[in-house]
């Protein structure tokens, strides 16, 4: 039997690690052109209104995740569960759900962007109307975006939910603003701003045609909604933590408009830009080994095993902790050898982003080394520990912003290079803090290092079975 298991767990881990390279390719391509996009328009745009570009995709990319009470972060348990013991009527009620509490929220939330922007920056309310009513017509649209592949990635369809989001966006950019600057046609923030609402609606028409059939199975059953309290409250509580992974640089950034303004956050978005590929190669095999890792301790804890100690749980941490630092080694390769060129692409007025590219670097890598602890501890129901972690951060990342960098800058230090460091030690110390509470109140140790010494601890097994075959 435990021979079976282990080949069983090999198979999931080669399927896994198929659909995490696909995954990883198909992110790094998008990242580069994502970073190609963005050195054009740095080209095409002022410093200024490329800042202005930013500061509203950030707050419209927030607001989206915000319209849907973050409920499809709860996906990859609710989903996850229900499937596995045949309750299609729950896993059904919670798709119903999420799509209602969408179509309530969006409004307030709208309203609420809208009158923040007037409030905080009525220069840019007044000068770009249009822009700032078309950011806001995105919210909507890419909130259902997100809920639907939260969902579709809890029914281990990961590779059609994320794909749509990673190729079109990229690729419609590259296409039409590479074309549009070869052949020298200016372009406005507002071009730009309505471009990516076009992308944000396609991306929703294809998505549908791609998982529409994946959830047939709400047809044959009576959606059972009796957990929707439970299921808002969890996304609530995990809402913070969210705005902290998926939506990390548009936190930044907003928090760095703050003492940088929109040219510093130009220059800021050039650096982030520069690191985003690892962050996507990371969250790709996590994304990827997420719901194997769901399965094997709700598997592991449904027949009453510790799932600290159990072997495919530590499998499937092991090894996608291995391929995370893999891939933060190759990058931080690839950082040292190009990143002069690449930060020359930009032109002149971005020289000072070179400056806090390895700042910027050390909040993925910290991220890698200190392991997915958002997964496990939401299948320990850990989720208070983890919204003070997450509300802590973000009130001190906004400390940052407000009081910490206009004291140093006070001193006479760099403006720009002080964010950064504010930023990466803020995030290092959140994930150690969330590992060592992950440690403590689950037994998991999903650090890369931690994981891969308890996997080779577990094996001697399988060594004397060796040893007596032969």
């Amino acid at each position: 039997m435990a021979a079976i298991g282990r080949s069983a767990a090999g198979s999931e881990t080669l399927r896994a690690g198929g659909a995490a390279g696909i995954m990883i390719s198909i992110r790094v391509l998008g990242a580069f052109g994502t970073l190609a996009y963005t050195v054009i328009l740095a080209r095409m745009l002022s410093p200024q209104d490329f800042g202005l570009v930013w500061t509203l995709w950030s707050g419209a990319f927030i607001a989206a995740y915000l319209s849907t009470l973050n409920i499809g972060a709860t996906a990859i348990r609710e989903v996850v569960r229900a499937r596995a013991s045949g309750n299609d009527a729950a896993a059904a009620g919670f798709v119903i759900v999420s799509r209602r509490v969408l179509l309530l929220a969006c409004l307030p939330v709208v309203a609420t962007f809208l009158g923040l922007i007037w409030f905080r920056n009525p220069d840019m309310a007044e000068s770009y109307p249009i822009a700032v009513l078309m950011a806001a017509a995105m919210i909507p649209v890419m909130g259902w975006n997100a809920t639907n592949a939260a969902q579709a990635v809890a029914l281990d369809k990961v590779l059609r939910s994320q794909v749509p989001g990673m190729v079109l966006r990229p690729l419609v950019f590259c296409v039409v603003l590479g074309c549009a600057w070869l052949i020298g046609i200016s372009v406005s923030l507002e071009i730009v701003v309505g471009l990516y609402l076009s992308i944000v609606g396609l991306i929703a028409m294809v998505q549908f045609v791609l998982l529409r059939r994946f959830f047939d199975f709400m047809r044959n059953t009576t959606p059972d909604t009796k957990g929707w309290q439970r299921w808002i409250t969890t996304g609530l509580l995990l809402a913070p933590n969210r705005l902290l992974t998926d939506r990390l640089r548009d936190v930044l950034l907003l928090v760095a408009a703050i003492p940088l303004g929109a040219v510093g956050v130009a220059q800021m978005a050039v650096a982030l830009s520069v690191v985003t590929f690892l962050s996507f190669a990371v969250n790709a095999v996590e994304t990827s080994f997420a719901p194997k890792i769901s399965r094997s301790i709700a598997r592991a804890l449904s027949e009453g095993d510790h799932a600290h100690e159990d072997p495919r749980t530590l499998h499937f941490i092991a090894i996608s902790g291995a391929l995370k630092l893999g891939l933060m080694a190759a990058g931080a390769a690839v950082l040292w050898l190009f990143m002069p060129l690449v930060i020359r692409l930009f032109g002149s007025d971005y020289a000072a982003s070179e400056a806090v590219i390895w700042w910027v670097f050390l909040i993925p890598l910290a991220s890698a080394f200190f392991g997915n602890t958002a997964l496990v501890m939401q299948l320990f129901d850990k989720r208070r520990a983890f919204f003070l972690t997450s509300v802590a951060a973000l009130l001190t990342l906004v400390a940052v912003g407000i009081s910490v960098v206009p004291m140093i800058v006070a001193l006479g230090h760099d403006a720009l290079i002080v964010t950064a460091a504010g930023f990466a030690v803020t995030m290092i110390a959140l994930q150690a803090v969330r590992w060592a509470l992950c440690r403590i109140t689950t037994g998991i140790d999903v650090s890369a290092i931690g994981a891969l010494a308890r996997w080779y601890r577990h094996m001697p097994t399988h060594h004397k079975d060796k040893e007596v075959d032969a």
